[in-house]
């Protein structure tokens, strides 16, 4: 991916929440004012990766005879100034900062780096631990080796002896899942349990397969609400009888296959301008690209539950969910659209 887009996007929606945060006016301008002693003139190379970073500082004006492009050390600069960054927001909250991002088998190397240097830097530091760091990937969908940037996160920051704790989170068991459904329909557990035994055996356990399911099985109304009975029940024979598939990625695409032809084909461009787009730029690709309807089949996306908005972003609820709408065309045409896209914008 593009070098510190993991980290970048992070940092950018934080600046982005703490702007529009009204209560936090003071603390605002106290973390704006260290920052512009900080970063000083450098601040223009954040702001370029980070944009809200522009809006917290207060529109700075860039200087394009002092841009240095070809600079060596770039990555280097950009670590650094991420490290002031943190050690700002740290000192001004008076808290550790932080950072969480999902699905590091994505992220790319720079931000992964980025991340090492952070935690080694404070972790080793005689002062209090500034930077606490949360990540998670998913197993199976590209190898973790050795030479993975992941990989060698978790060897450097041993080696420096900066402490962490590896959690492996597994499918949801029986009992537990039981348990889930029971509280998400507000019946005993004794009254689910066959239903979510039925569950069980379609997903595995998977909790991601388990709640979209779940929501398919409420559109088809094998699951709905009873008025008489006033609560909610369920078709055991007929949701048996389901023919689904094994894996949640193809559960996902057999899902945005029953959709119409439009939206499907919304969702797909879409899914080509990453996870999450705000709203803004949707109506901006709508007139673009001339895709009358764009909004609209996107809030049928939304409906489904495929799509969810929030604040001023249209997100898909799962990245499994954007992979099945990236791969609905085949890959020559998804670059003839690319370009397109590039082109039109």
């Amino acid at each position: 991916g593009k070098p510190f887009s993991a980290l970048a996007s992070a940092f950018n929606e934080y600046f982005r929440m703490l702007i529009q945060n009204s209560e936090l006016q003071t603390t605002r301008e106290v973390i704006a004012s260290k920052l512009k002693s900080s970063l000083g003139r450098d601040a223009y190379y954040l702001i370029k990766i980070i944009p809200s970073l522009n809006d917290m500082l207060g529109s700075q004006k860039s200087d394009d005879s002092f841009c240095d492009n070809d600079c060596v050390d770039a990555r280097r600069r950009l670590q650094y100034l991420l490290f002031q960054v943190v050690e700002v927001l740290s000192t001004s909250l008076a808290a550790p900062v932080t950072l969480f991002l999902d699905d590091l088998q994505w992220a790319d190397s720079a931000s992964i780096a980025a991340v090492r240097q952070l935690l080694c830097s404070t972790g080793s530091s005689s002062k209090q631990k500034q930077f606490f760091f949360v990540g998670c990937h998913l197993e199976g969908i590209i190898d973790i080796d050795s030479a993975h940037p992941v990989r060698e996160l978790v060897c450097h920051t041993e080696l420096l002896g900066v402490s962490f704790t590896s959690l492996k989170l597994d499918s949801m068991g029986e009992e537990t899942l039981n348990a889930m459904v029971s509280e998400t329909l507000c019946v005993l557990p004794r009254l689910t349990r066959t239903f979510s035994n039925i569950i069980y055996r379609k997903t595995k356990g998977n909790p991601l397969f388990v709640s979209q399911l779940m929501l398919a099985l409420s559109k088809k109304r094998l699951l709905f609400p009873s008025l008489s009975r006033r609560r909610w029940e369920w078709d055991n024979e007929k949701i048996m009888s389901q023919k689904l598939p094994d894996d949640v990625a193809v559960f996902f695409t057999q899902s945005i296959a029953d959709l119409p032809s439009d939206v499907r084909i919304s969702l797909f461009h879409f899914s080509c301008f990453g996870a999450a787009v705000e709203i803004a730029f949707v109506k901006t690709l709508e007139i673009a690209l001339e895709m009358r309807g764009l909004c609209d089949n996107l809030d049928i996306a939304v409906d489904v539950g495929l799509l969810e908005k929030k604040d001023d972003q249209i997100r898909f609820s799962h990245d499994r969910i954007q992979e099945a709408a990236y791969n609905t065309l085949p890959a020559d045409e998804r670059c003839l659209f690319h370009h397109v896209c590039g082109m039109a914008l």
